[in-house]
Formats: structure tokens, sequence, C-alpha cells
């Protein structure tokens, strides 16, 4: 068996107050720190000297997963981290699927840690607008064709629920988040409610409300989380919240 460990860690949105205890043990106490650049030094106050510090790029996840992966079988405890939820557009998933091809026996023992998400995170800035059933869409199209994104969006829209996109638009990546805009158009009202929540925990935060029909694209980026109203969402005072049975087909 191996000696190793790896802990799949969730630092939260980004804010060291959002970041779990169970997290922020895992990223102290490990041998090595394995990450994308931004997300290791997000918890750049819990290294130090004697850990092995590992930054990748952006699209070098399953290198990420691999040398993760070697390092715990070596004997090392490992900590792999992700903003937000690990689980949640995070490494976790990537990371499981290759460690069950491991032979069992030389496989290390691996815990995924959770962690707070954006769209939690974002929800809370405005109030409860994730309190009726909702979903979770990346629009990035880097690992899953546009085709997959937009029918999925063209489904999850016609649904009535409420939504958060993650990744919607980059200043080179545009058209996807206008088409997305388009097809929410088609199939909700002009008047529900959207939330644009930027650099939510971080320094710069900013929360933006405003309708699906006064949306302006060029008010969201890569840092942007962008909530949708449910149906069963209503206006309360300052807040946005979702109210569950209160929908036009309760």
């Amino acid at each position: 068996m191996s000696p190793g460990t790896l802990h799949i860690v969730g630092l939260g949105p980004g804010g060291i107050a959002h970041r779990t205890p169970a997290a922020a043990d895992a990223v102290a106490g490990a041998d090595a720190v394995v990450g994308y650049a931004s997300y290791v030094d997000a918890c750049a106050d819990l290294l130090n000297d004697g850990q092995r510090i590992v930054r990748g790029r952006m699209g070098e996840e399953g290198a990420r997963a691999d040398e993760a992966l070697v390092l715990a079988c070596e004997g090392a405890r490992v900590a792999l981290v992700s903003s937000g939820d690990a689980g949640v557009h995070g490494m976790a998933a990537r990371t499981l699927a290759r460690a069950a091809e491991l032979d069992a026996n030389e496989r290390p023992a691996i815990v995924v840690v959770p962690g707070v998400t954006a769209a939690q995170a974002a929800a809370a800035l405005a109030g409860a607008p994730l309190s009726d059933d909702f979903a979770v869409l990346s629009l990035s199209d880097l690992t899953v064709p546009w085709p997959r994104v937009e029918h999925r969006l063209a489904a999850l829209a016609a649904s009535g629920i409420a939504l958060a996109l993650y990744n919607p638009r980059s200043s080179r990546r545009t058209a996807g988040f206008d088409r997305a805009v388009e097809l929410l158009r088609e199939a909700r009202a002009a008047a529900t409610p959207v939330v644009l929540a930027h650099d939510v925990t971080r320094p710069g935060e900013g929360l933006e409300r405003t309708t699906l029909g006064a949306l302006d694209p060029d008010h969201v980026t890569m840092r942007t989380v962008v909530l949708v109203a449910g149906d069963t969402a209503i206006e309360a005072g300052p807040w946005l919240v979702a109210l569950r049975g209160t929908g036009a087909d309760a």
C-alpha cells in the first residue's frame, strides 16, 4: 500500500474567510501542493519553505492530476487545490478517474475536501436566489463542444429553474455569452432578475442587479458569476430570494 495521501482540496471562492478549516489543514500539512498557479497563490498564506510547490497553467489539468497522484504514490502528503469546490468544475472528477486506473494496492489514500462554491458565495451576496432548485453551468467551450453547452443551456432555460453561469465571457470569447443571453431571452421574460457577481469574496468584489432584458454583456467577464433567477424568485426588499412552491406550476 502506498503510504502517501492525496487531498483534493476546494479552497472556496477566494477569500480566506470562506476557506474551510479542513481545506486549510490539508494544504498546510502537505509535503507538496499542486494546482493552477492562481489557485496556489490563493492559499499562499498556508505554504511553507519545506513544501514542494507545483504551479500549473490553464489547460494542464490532466498533467496536474497525474503529477499529484505520482507524488502521493511515492509517499508524499499531497494537496491538489481547486477554487470553489473541487467537485464542481474542479479537479476531483478528473483525478479520481485517473486514480481508478491504478492498481488498488498502489493507490494512495484519497480524500476530497469540499469547499464553498462561487455560486453559493454569489447567491449569498444577492440574498437567497438559489433556495429553490437550481443548476450550475459553465459556458466555457475549451473542453466541451459549444453545441453541447448550447443544448444544455436551452433545456435549462426552458425549465424555469435558477441558473448560475460560470466562465461566461472573456475578452476573446464573447459570442458564446451573446448566444446564451439570446437563448435565455427566448425562454424567459425580459423582467427576469439577473445578478452579476464580480470577484466574489476577493478585492474588488461587486454586485450588479439587472434584468434579462436589460443585461449588458459588456459588464460580464471571466471573473463574473451570472445568476439568472428562477420562476419562484421574488424581490424581498433589497434581496432576491427564491420561495419554493410559489411558482406558476406550484
